[in-house]
């Protein structure tokens, strides 16, 4: 009986990890608050910037709306952000914004992300393959980065939205370890 609960625990194991999304290259940067990034977002609207669309054939316009309604889904509770393509939406804090780039250049700097975006020449996409890099931007300043990367076939693959769950902690984490001093939620 134990060898055949091991050996379910372990197949399940193995069928998560290959759906699963791998991070690398992430963290907060000296400047990131997360008091900040949450007055910035909730309840607000958020701007993100996107270069690039992972998905061959699907037209940039279609990919940024439904990335938006994945972006709000995939992310935590609070802060509440409505992510947004559009700028000058009301109530939206325009020195913040979320830059992602899909299929970015292996040596694309987070910093290029946030400082000079219309440089920026995603690749083509990849049949069954997502990769984005991410950068949390306030102004030209880089707050946070992450460069991530999974399998999948379209927009409605569960492992698109799971890779974006993946990422918000890390881009948004609640405490940054270049400050001293408590989190926002150690003084609630």
């Amino acid at each position: 009986m134990r060898r055949g609960v091991g050996a379910l625990i372990f197949s399940l194991g193995v069928v998560g990890c290959a759906h699963g999304s791998v991070i690398t290259s992430e963290g907060a940067e000296s400047p990131y608050s997360y008091v900040e990034y949450f007055a910035a977002a909730d309840h607000r609207p958020f701007l993100v910037e996107v270069r690039g669309v992972p998905f061959a054939g699907m037209p940039r316009e279609a990919f940024d709306e439904a990335l938006m309604k994945v972006l709000e889904s995939a992310r935590p509770a609070r802060p509440a952000a409505r992510f947004t393509t559009r700028r000058d939406v009301a109530g939206m804090l325009p020195a913040y914004r979320l830059v992602l780039v899909f299929n970015p250049a292996r040596n694309l700097a987070h910093e290029t992300q946030c400082r000079a975006l219309d440089s920026v020449q995603p690749g083509p996409a990849t049949p069954g393959q997502v990769r984005v890099s991410a950068a949390f931007c306030r102004k030209d300043d880089l707050m946070s980065k992450a460069v991530a990367r999974t399998s999948a076939g379209g927009m409605d693959d569960p492992a698109f939205r799971q890779m974006f769950v993946e990422l918000f902690p890390v881009m948004f984490p609640p405490r940054n370890p270049f400050i001293d001093g408590p989190s926002l939620w150690d003084q609630t």
